[in-house]
């Protein structure tokens, strides 16, 4: 948004702004992650265009969240919608983390030649299941932010394009993702946060399908 090419395109006098629309909005919040500083930013471009009507759309909506949205982008008394969070088509498990891999090799088996994706806590991990799967022929690939921007791109055109079916991952893939047919979501390790959970089984079942979502859980965790 502050390129110059951008700033003389939206500032063109045929070219009127009256919405402004924010996607993914939670993370101008802690949420952000590696987003959070540009989209900081979305305030100072809002106030270029004064009179034009601004809408801030996310799936995690916590009082916090919302709270952060309407601070961080400047709102002045907005009007807040919040839709349900039930998410009646996916249907969520959560199991004792006995033996990880056994488990996910189950599970895998009961969605055979379905996509799905695992997320991981750290990379290390990641890169470790992604290896132990592929040696047992699953058509599997990893993204995290160790691999390089390309490798990574490709990585995640394999998967939406279905070439790949299941992606092993950190919390660094998934943002922006449409895919329709995930019809899991496995936690490999704890989220980090409800909301971070949250988002993540979001990914399954967006075509309205059954889904599943399941999360292993350790004492370790704690």
């Amino acid at each position: 948004l502050n390129t110059s090419r951008m700033q003389n395109l939206f500032h063109d006098c045929s070219v009127p702004i009256k919405c402004i629309t924010i996607d993914e909005a939670h993370c101008v919040s802690e949420w952000g992650h590696d987003f959070r500083p540009d989209y900081l930013e979305i305030a100072s471009f809002r106030r270029q265009f004064p009179n034009a009507v601004c809408l801030a759309l996310t799936a995690t909506a916590t009082h916090q969240v919302q709270s952060d949205i309407i601070q961080n982008l400047h709102m002045k008394n907005p009007e807040v919608k919040t839709a349900s969070f039930n998410r009646e088509n996916i249907f969520l498990e959560v199991k004792p983390k006995k033996n990880a891999l056994n488990q996910v090799l189950e599970c895998l088996k009961e969605h055979q030649k379905e996509c799905g994706i695992i997320y991981c806590f750290s990379r290390k991990q990641v890169d470790l299941l992604t290896e132990e799967l592929q040696q047992r022929g699953y058509s599997v690939l990893n993204y995290h932010a160790g691999l390089s921007d390309v490798q990574r791109s490709k990585n995640q055109d394999l998967f939406i394009k279905d070439k790949v079916r299941i992606m092993v991952a950190t919390v660094a893939f998934g943002m922006g993702i449409n895919k329709p047919n995930v019809r899991y979501v496995i936690h490999y390790d704890m989220p980090k946060s409800l909301e971070e959970y949250y988002q993540e089984i979001g990914r399954a079942g967006r075509d309205g399908l059954p889904s599943q979502a399941i999360l292993f859980y350790s004492a370790g965790d704690v």
